[in-house]
């Protein structure tokens, strides 16, 4: 094969071939002997170069060869020891191959293991016919994943693969720990901006001497300043029971590791008088500039000061993490503010054409029985007002009847429609009983009306009532009732309420306070006093509060079928059937917290729309944060929250008692 295809391989060699043998004839013409014995040279030299040009070949064929093993043996060595894991695995996650650097950072896995329990936390199954990359944990250490879908056979992308069920998925892993802790040690750096105050130091010290003022302001002082002299960060006073800080998060998050036990250390220093200091403290951190972080800081100050104080609030990137609270908002004794307050709701009202009043949906006696009472002093300035009231008056069904009923009030109570066809540009919009847009009686006027004034004894939350031109709020306070009875008496000279008026808001204090049992002080009484000088019939409010015979019944049904969990903890269910079930869960549970050893106790019932809960604590639990992280809110010991449509009782059971029992461990601590 060789020989013949001499005459194939190239043109020039075909051209000497020819030239030989013409040479040869014509020699051939005139000496036929000459011409045979240069054939036989020709011949023989052919078959010499023939010969060399064979060996030639065989030897570089041997030295590519050689070559190209040696090529694929580097390439096998590196693909076995680069410094990056290699792992291949099928379609189950099973481990079909990996090198020896993956081997030797992962001993515990082997060929044939799934590679899904070595990264629980990524679901390797939906990047199954995928290319990409992500960031996982192993151990102590950190990897940067790529992961690539190949054919089985050729190594082409699956979408070209006829047969994607043969197909592999390759996983690079990159150890990216050493620039990781670099990323978590300069993370750890950055700044928090924090501003600290003395929530009370006035109250608590305005019946000791000079001498015992200093001596209790020398003693808190030196105790802030050591505790954040002790972590990365300074503090400094700029005025008398305020700091300003800045602490690295590193910092931040020893303080949380320690569950800022900086509150408690203040709470326990002893004053003459037994009225424990509290702190307020407000941190901010997060991507945005200085400046920015600086009023986020300050935001979360007032949003710690607005929950009743005691307690930390952190705010980053738009998210909220509060901490303590366990102390109740300490009363205030002065009467400056709400003087101050009502002068300034005077001033607002006298300027509007119009003003509406609106609870929370779903409307209780505070709620409404504040509203009416704002109502009542825009009417006596000769403005007209009305209550917006929701749909869902079944609690207050009651006492909407009364108000209708009285002369003058008839028209008072309107709907969210008719109240939107009201609205001017100096409408002036009150929200009581609640700071939550979401929660008012009408989200859209919230949206429509730009004067807006909050009056509230709810601890703040999150979500707010968005640029309020007045806010008055005062967790301290036994009810919103209580707030407005305290505006009506410095509202003006000649405020006389009637009957329903003044029934309506002593029946609003009279439901908060559980008959003058809790959340009470001198305050509480002195407007509840008021109310009766201007004509609260007591008569009138045990009416509204009798329950028939029927829903009685039901009620000890309900105490008997509690369920005891935790041994401090009393769960009850109403009846998707009963009637008035709202109010029927707020006695439930005021019922079963005052049980023996019974820290906390949960009333669920339906809402007409779904299941909403109850839940009283007697102090030992901080309810508002139970029910803040589910979506409702309240007090320290009175909150509440709806739920989810989908959700069951016994679901909506296990989500309270499991923030219970967090709250437990966290005050553990």
């Amino acid at each position: 094969m060789e020989y013949r295809n001499f005459w194939f391989k190239n043109r020039s060699d075909r051209a000497y071939a020819a030239i030989v043998i013409l040479l040869i004839l014509v020699l051939a013409w005139f000496n036929p002997i000459v011409a045979g014995l240069c054939t036989l040279v020709a011949f023989g030299v052919y078959l010499v170069l023939r010969k060399t040009e064979i060996e030639q070949e065989r030897v570089w064929r041997h030295y590519l060869n050689a070559v190209s093993a040696s090529v694929t043996e580097a390439s096998l060595y590196a693909t076995q020891n680069l410094p990056i894991g290699i792992a291949i695995i099928d379609e189950k996650s099973m481990l079909v191959w990996s090198n020896s650097v993956f081997r030797d950072w992962v001993q515990e896995l082997s060929e044939g293991d799934r590679l899904q329990k070595l990264l629980p936390q990524t679901q390797l199954a939906k990047l199954w016919g995928k290319s990409g990359y992500f960031s996982t944990r192993i151990g102590d250490n950190y990897y940067r994943v790529i992961y690539k879908f190949l054919d089985r056979v050729n190594g082409i992308n699956a979408a070209e693969n006829d047969n994607p069920g043969e197909a592999y998925m390759v996983l690079y892993f990159d150890d990216v720990t050493e620039a990781e802790h670099s990323k978590q040690e300069s993370v750890a750096a950055l700044p928090v901006f924090c501003y600290v105050q003395l929530d009370n130091l006035g109250e608590v010290s305005s019946d000791l001497t000079e001498v015992q003022r200093s001596a209790l302001w020398a003693e808190v002082n030196t105790m802030v300043l050591d505790e954040f002299g002790k972590i990365d960060g300074f503090i400094k006073s700029y005025e008398r029971n305020n700091y300003i800080a800045c602490i690295s998060r590193k910092s931040l998050q020893q303080l949380i590791d320690d569950n800022f036990k900086i509150l408690e250390k203040v709470r326990s220093i002893h004053t003459v008088n037994r009225i424990p200091v509290t702190l307020s403290i407000g941190c901010a951190y997060g991507e945005e500039s200085f400046a920015e972080q600086e009023g986020e800081a300050r935001l979360a100050l007032d949003l710690a000061l607005g929950r009743g104080g005691d307690q930390v609030v952190i705010r980053a990137d738009g998210e909220t993490q509060t901490f303590g609270g366990r102390s109740q908002a300490l009363a205030k004794n002065t009467r400056v503010r709400a003087r101050v307050v009502a002068q300034a709701i005077h001033e607002l009202i006298s300027q509007a054409d119009m003003v509406l009043v609106m609870g929370h949906a779903r409307e209780d006696y505070d709620s409404l029985g504040a509203a009416v009472g704002v109502a009542y002093m825009a009417t006596s300035e000769g403005v007209p007002a009305h209550v917006v009231i929701s749909e869902d008056q079944e609690t207050v069904e009651k006492l909407v009847d009364q108000v209708r009923a009285t002369p003058g009030m008839e028209e008072l109570l309107i709907s969210e429609e008719a109240a939107q066809a009201l609205v001017t540009p100096q409408t002036v919009l009150f929200v009581v009983d609640t700071h939550k847009p979401e929660m008012t009686a009408a989200p859209s006027l919230v949206e429509m009306i730009q004067n807006r004034v909050v009056i509230d004894h709810h601890r703040r939350s999150n979500t707010f009532i968005p640029d309020p031109l007045l806010v008055y709020l005062e967790p301290s306070s036994s009810s919103t009732c209580e707030l407005v009875t305290e505006l009506l008496q410095y509202y003006s000279d000649t405020i006389e309420l009637n009957e329903t008026q003044a029934s309506a808001l002593y029946a609003g204090i009279v439901v908060d306070t559980k008959n003058f049992a809790v959340q009470t002080g001198i305050r509480t009484f002195d407007a509840a006093s008021y109310l009766r000088r201007s004509g609260a019939a007591t008569e009138l409010v045990r009416d509204l509060f009798a329950l028939d015979f029927e829903t009685v019944l039901t009620r000890a049904d309900v105490l008997t079928r509690a369920e005891k969990i935790d041994g401090d903890i009393v769960c009850a269910t109403i009846p998707d059937d009963a009637e008035n079930a709202q109010i029927l869960a707020g006695q439930v549970a005021d019922m079963m917290i005052n049980i023996e050893n019974i820290h906390t106790s949960i009333a669920i019932y339906y809402n007409g729309e779904g299941y909403s809960a109850s839940v009283r604590s007697d102090g030992e639990i901080n309810v508002q944060r139970v029910m803040e992280e589910l979506g409702g809110g309240g007090h320290q010991t009175v909150a509440g929250g709806q739920f989810a449509p989908e959700e069951t009782p016994e679901e909506i059971k296990n989500k309270i008692v499991a923030q219970i029992r967090a709250q437990k461990e966290e005050n553990a601590k």
